[in-house]
């Protein structure tokens, strides 16, 4: 890029047609946009004079090419097995470049790197060499940014802790430990729930059975006789019943009315977390209970639709709805 190519290349560091067209909205419309193998995207203009800028303009994941080295398209990534692609134009429209308006280069601050004095150089590299490592895909494409920025600095710093800096900063992102660049740590809910529950696997396993089929009800049930008959989780009653009271006693689900063993009535419970908004209730009934439908009072209808009556309706059972796995059957063999 730069002055020998006649080229100054926008280079866009993140994914969606979103951020090509805020680049096409600041930079100007061009006939060559690229397709990288990670799907970002780059623009190409004619040189004007512009140097290399990494990440001149505040919250923009954008680089100003003007110099300098870039992949170009039909180059494969064998590590994404994809290819750098021309989304429009190519080689033959080189002529066609128009240059980059000046308006769209201006940042309104000073360059970061040039306000770095002897004594802050370390630690400022460090961060940025963290913070960058988000948006390369590679420990080369993190140094050579990293190289750009520090050689701005007033008293360089030497390559060789550049470059220590920047593949330290790469096996950071790597290995999901670097949290700096960001406002709180990429650690998912997902991770916290494990964390919390990691001395308890069976409250664990029982736990994401509830997310999978209970996740957009308000109640459900727990009957732990009913789900260990029909394996659903496959352990004895009173290992889902003591992973059901881990989940209690740390807050991960909540007693909407008490088990009543006289009566032989199943708790009523719910999930401890912000519901969706989707008014859609993904969960399919299960294939026994075609027939066999709950009551609002907590009765169920028997085989032939009808409110159980007589001894025979009697013997048409059911345990508890699918999350803890529905147990039916009847004298009839017609459920199970």
């Amino acid at each position: 890029m730069g002055k020998s190519s006649g080229l100054t290349e926008i280079d866009v560091d993140a994914v969606g047609d979103a951020w090509l067209a805020l680049a096409v909205k600041r930079f100007g419309e061009t006939p060559i946009t690229i397709r990288t193998a990670s799907g970002k995207a780059k623009l190409w203009y004619r040189h004007n004079g512009e140097g290399r800028r990494i990440r001149p303009f505040d919250d923009l994941p954008i680089d100003v090419l003007g110099g300098g080295f870039t992949i170009a398209p039909p180059s494969w990534r064998e590590d994404l097995a994809a290819a750098y692609i021309y989304r429009t134009g190519g080689l033959d429209s080189l002529e066609k470049l128009p240059p980059i308006p000046p308006q769209a280069l201006e940042t309104g601050r000073p360059r970061a790197a040039e306000c770095v004095r002897q004594g802050e150089r370390n630690d400022l590299l460090w961060r940025y060499c963290m913070a960058q490592a988000r948006h390369r895909d590679d420990v080369e494409a993190l140094l050579d940014v990293a190289k750009t920025w520090a050689s701005a600095f007033t008293d360089p710093l030497p390559l060789k802790e550049v470059e220590r800096y920047a593949r330290s900063a790469s096996g950071y992102e790597a290995s999901g430990r670097n949290f700096l660049g960001l406002r709180k740590p990429q650690v998912t809910e997902g991770d916290r729930i494990m964390d919390d529950l990691i001395d308890h696997p069976e409250a664990f396993t029982l736990y994401q059975m509830f997310l999978r089929w209970h996740g957009k009800r308000r109640a459900f049930a727990i009957a732990p006789t009913a789900m260990s008959a029909a394996g659903g989780p496959p352990w004895s009653r009173h290992k889902i019943a003591n992973a059901r009271d881990v989940l209690l006693e740390r807050g991960f689900i909540e007693e909407l009315v008490a088990p009543d063993p006289k009566r032989r009535k199943s708790g009523r419970y719910r999930l401890v977390h912000d519901y969706a908004k989707s008014g859609n209730n993904h969960n399919t009934p299960f294939p026994l209970l075609e027939r066999l439908v709950m009551q609002p009072h907590g009765g169920w209808r028997d085989c032939a639709g009808h409110p159980p009556s007589g001894p025979n309706a009697r013997l048409c059972w059911c345990g508890q709805d699918r999350g803890g796995v529905v147990l039916s059957r009847c004298a009839g063999g017609r459920h199970g």
